[in-house]
């Protein structure tokens, strides 16, 4: 069926949807986008409808500090290096912001991750986070301690209260094939 408006009515009517269009994305975009500033109201709406927000803050300068931490290395432990993240946040962290620092794709045993596997060949000396120290030392030769996670924010996050200690760790205990057989999670 046809209706036939009269000139006015039908521009008043397509500025009105147009309106609700415009409306409607900016409220998607206040609530499902970070744009509004972190100390915010908004923001902090957000990161409770969302919270997504609250675990991305911080990606960049971790990202940094990890770059930071394998410059540290000789050539030949750089040669076999890797990076082994708990979760699949702190690898997609990794793997969107770590290519401007050369960085390799992140390990991971979470989802689908784990089908990546751990690279050819194996790494020998790995950044670990998102692990506990006890995780550190079950599975590797040595473990130290090299930084703690944070963000320029201050929001607290599952990186930055749960796990928040970085490892440097050198030489699985086992092989990389029966480490990755046990490895796999889902969260």
């Amino acid at each position: 069926m046809i209706i036939n408006l009269r000139p006015v009515w039908r521009i008043s009517l397509r500025g009105l949807a147009w309106a609700l269009v415009m409306m409607t994305i900016f409220l998607a975009a206040a609530y499902f986008v970070p744009v509004a500033p972190v100390d915010s109201d908004w923001a902090r709406q957000a990161f409770r409808i969302n919270e997504d927000f609250r675990e991305e803050m911080g990606w960049p300068e971790l990202v940094q500090q990890l770059a930071k931490i394998r410059d540290s290395l000789g050539p030949a432990e750089r040669s076999r290096f890797g990076i082994l993240a708990g979760n699949y946040g702190e690898a997609g962290a990794i793997n969107v912001y770590g290519k401007e620092y050369g960085l390799p794709e992140a390990i991971c045993g979470t989802n689908s991750f784990w089908a990546r596997g751990y690279g050819e060949p194996p790494p020998e000396t790995l950044i670990v986070i998102g692990f506990s120290r006890e995780f550190g030392e079950r599975h590797f030769e040595s473990c130290e301690l090299v930084g703690h996670i944070t963000n320029k924010h201050s929001v607290p996050n599952e990186e930055t209260t749960d796990h928040r200690d970085i490892f440097l760790c050198r030489h699985l205990r086992e092989s990389w094939p029966e480490f990755w057989k046990k490895f796999r999670r889902y969260g």
